[in-house]
């Protein structure tokens, strides 16, 4: 695993440390680890990127990452086109 170093000012982690009690690299960590859903989840929305590479930033499966969009309210970016075709590509995949 690669490491990068970050230089960052704590003043407001004690608050999600006192609440959370948690250490402040577990707090950065689950802060950045929800910062990347939440940046996918907007490129998808303003179609910057397409469903699977939003999956593939936010950290998570496909079928999580349109539950993430349900929960953010944003409308899936298919055209009955594009289901035609993945439905061919599916019944081809599994003949």
């Amino acid at each position: 695993m690669e490491i990068l170093s970050v230089r960052l000012e704590p003043k407001g982690l004690e608050d999600y440390e006192r609440i959370l009690k948690l250490r402040k690299s577990a707090i950065i960590r689950e802060l950045v680890k929800e910062g990347k859903k939440h940046k996918a989840v907007y490129l998808y929305k303003e179609k910057k990127v397409s469903l699977g590479l939003g999956a593939r930033l936010a950290g998570v499966t496909l079928s999580e990452f349109i539950d993430l969009l349900g929960e953010h309210n944003v409308d899936l970016n298919l055209t009955l086109e594009d289901v035609k075709e993945s439905l061919e590509t599916a019944r081809k995949t599994l003949r």
